[in-house]
């Protein structure tokens, strides 16, 4: 497992090396793979995100919110602790100790109402941060919009998240994954309702995408010159 994931980030970034220089190069195939997605969509994850966002009790989602947050808090702690974001770290320990415990297992987002804050760093910021290129814009099946150096991040992501449950059986797993993602498919449904109407949906996405990769990499502190 250890080999292959350090093999398919070699391929990865050895990508990110030759097309560093370029914005979207793919952007053909990425505009089949962005409609697939689209049709996908519209057919399936939509309509199951809006039936549960109308049927099912405003307490219960808010449960299943808050259960998907303090797991998403365990891998930005990691993140920020890779980042030497020394204070912010602190604080996400913070979350998790207090949201696992006097939260019930992370039923209850205890911590946000006792003044500590949430952030959020994926394993692709912590290659930014590094010093990782950022590569070229991709759009993934199923998955969305990334780059090069996202994709290599979400490896690890996926990596550690699978590490993280990996005592849980199978259709236990299963069903985290899909809550979490029924609950940011409910809190897109605006976003996405806004892109649709814009004159072209490709360029709209890979433009907020990009922009708030940016954005995320530094803290919403954006350098009047920045190079990633």
């Amino acid at each position: 497992m250890k080999n292959l994931l350090i093999s398919s980030l070699c391929l990865i970034f050895s990508m990110i090396v030759i097309a560093e220089e370029e914005f979207d190069p793919f952007e053909e195939t990425n505009r089949v793979i962005f409609e697939f997605n689209q049709d996908l969509d519209e057919t399936l994850f939509e309509p199951v995100a809006k039936s549960y966002q109308e049927n099912v009790a405003k307490p219960v989602q808010n449960r299943v919110s808050d259960f998907s947050s303090n797991i998403g808090d365990i891998g930005t702690l990691g993140n920020e602790i890779a980042q030497f974001e020394l204070i912010n770290s602190a604080s996400t320990l913070g979350r998790v100790l207090i949201n696992s415990t006097v939260g019930l297992f992370g039923l209850f987002d205890v911590a946000s109402d006792w003044g500590l804050e949430k952030t959020e760093e994926d394993f692709g910021q912590t290659l930014a941060v590094w010093g990782t290129p950022e590569g070229s814009y991709v759009v993934l099946p199923v998955l969305g919009p990334s780059t090069l150096r996202d994709v290599a991040g979400k490896v690890v992501d996926v990596a550690q998240r699978v590490e993280r449950t990996e005592k849980l059986k199978t259709a236990q797993e299963a069903g985290v994954i899909a809550l979490q993602a029924v609950d940011t498919r409910v809190k897109l449904l605006p976003v996405i309702d806004l892109i649709r109407q814009s004159d072209d949906p490709y360029v709209a996405v890979r433009s907020s995408y990009l922009q708030k990769r940016k954005h995320d990499i530094y803290n919403g502190n954006l350098p009047e010159d920045d190079e990633f």
